[in-house]
């Protein structure tokens, strides 16, 4: 796991609520043994981006709320910025090749998987000559049966660093299809961010920045959000950059029940909870904790998922546990100051977590700072 980007209060503040592009899996008749069975199974990958995106600039969502011309500048604005920033990411980078280390570690996963070789195919990239889309992979995926090929695994890579808190990112969207009837046995999309789970988080997807930004307008990005990234010539971004695919890619392993990893299940539970769905993230978030024990972010993660859920004695208990083992964990301190000043109105007791939250660099949210306030 790599270090989490404890942006804390200003990133809650900076993110409205939304669902990340990435969607519940989709399943319905993948099974890894097809890896084995079927007769020379193919796979792809797509990888449309030359380098690192940064799109940092929260202008252009700000600006969208006044409407189509004030949204025409604002993206001009945020380009301007962007290409700006860019430049000093591309900089602190000095030729790294992102890309071809994301897709050397998705082949390299895959082929694992299987004991004769999988044989890798060209993407879909065009629907020129055909009357839509769909009739272009209809035709590609007749041309694969054609082949032999009865299975292709579909993978389209991006990443970069995005919001006004600088997050980085590492997404998967993948399909499997079966050529004989053209059906998709497994489709998701699988993000990592570099963020620490908060009981206050509200959520809105950075790589998504078509939406206007009504919650949290604001026309600068947050002080260190390219700095973070570039203070030591790009050494912490390579080795972010490199756990964070690592992560991604046993996630999406663990998603197709190819192999079962605790970082596999700790990035499905952190998207199931981005998204809402916290009993599906329970389940992943536990599973975590029980191949790693020693991973504070899955236990940090269950306990919040447990609050979610509505079992609050359980989360307590599991926070208090997990806070007591890692005093210096902050979004543990942060999570219990918030559960007891907030949402069971007893400061008292959250004033050991609050403290020691603030001691380890928390910017508390407003409204945390008022129902510490309150008698």
């Amino acid at each position: 796991m790599f270090e989490g980007n404890v942006l804390r209060g200003s990133f809650a503040a900076v993110t409205g609520l939304i669902l990340l592009a990435g969607c519940a899996a989709t399943r319905p008749g993948f099974e890894a043994a097809l890896l084995q069975t079927t007769p020379s199974p193919a796979y792809s990958i797509a990888l449309p981006q030359p380098d690192m995106v940064v799109a940092v600039s929260p202008v252009r969502q700000t600006m969208q709320i006044g409407g189509s011309i004030p949204a025409l500048l604002g993206a001009g604005i945020s380009a301007i910025q962007d290409a700006h920033n860019a430049s000093r990411i591309h900089d602190a980078l000095a030729g790294y090749e992102c890309g071809a280390f994301f897709e050397k570690q998705l082949r390299a996963s895959l082929e694992e998987q299987v004991d004769a070789p999988l044989q890798q195919v060209r993407p879909f990239s065009t629907a020129a000559g055909f009357h839509n889309v769909r009739d272009a992979r209809e035709a590609r995926i007749e041309g694969l049966r054609k082949s032999d090929h009865g299975l292709v695994l579909d993978f389209d890579l991006s990443y970069g660093i995005y919001g006004a808190e600088g997050l980085l990112a590492t997404r998967i969207h993948g399909e499997a299809t079966d050529t004989e009837s053209g059906k998709v046995l497994w489709r998701n999309t699988i993000t990592r961010y570099s963020l620490d789970l908060y009981a206050d988080t509200r959520w809105r997807d950075p790589m998504e920045r078509m939406a206007p930004s009504y919650f949290s307008p604001r026309l600068f990005t947050a002080e260190d959000a390219i700095s973070q990234w570039t203070s030591d010539d790009g050494t912490h971004l390579k080795a972010c950059f490199e756990n964070s695919v690592m992560d991604t890619v046993a996630a999406v392993l663990t998603d197709m029940g190819l192999e079962e990893s605790a970082e596999g299940h700790y990035v499905l539970g952190m998207q199931d909870t981005l998204e809402g769905r916290h009993e599906a993230a329970e389940e992943h978030f536990s599973r975590a904790a029980a191949l790693a024990p020693e991973m504070v972010e899955a236990a940090n993660g269950l306990s919040l998922a447990q609050a979610k859920n509505g079992r609050m004695d359980e989360a307590l208990a599991s926070a208090e546990t997990l806070a007591a083992a890692h005093p210096d964990y902050l979004p543990v301190h942060y999570n219990l100051a918030w559960w007891y000043a907030v949402e069971m109105k007893s400061p008292e007791k959250a004033h050991p977590y609050f403290d020691k939250a603030v001691a380890l660099g928390a910017s508390p949210s407003r409204r945390l700072e008022k129902a510490m306030r309150t008698k």
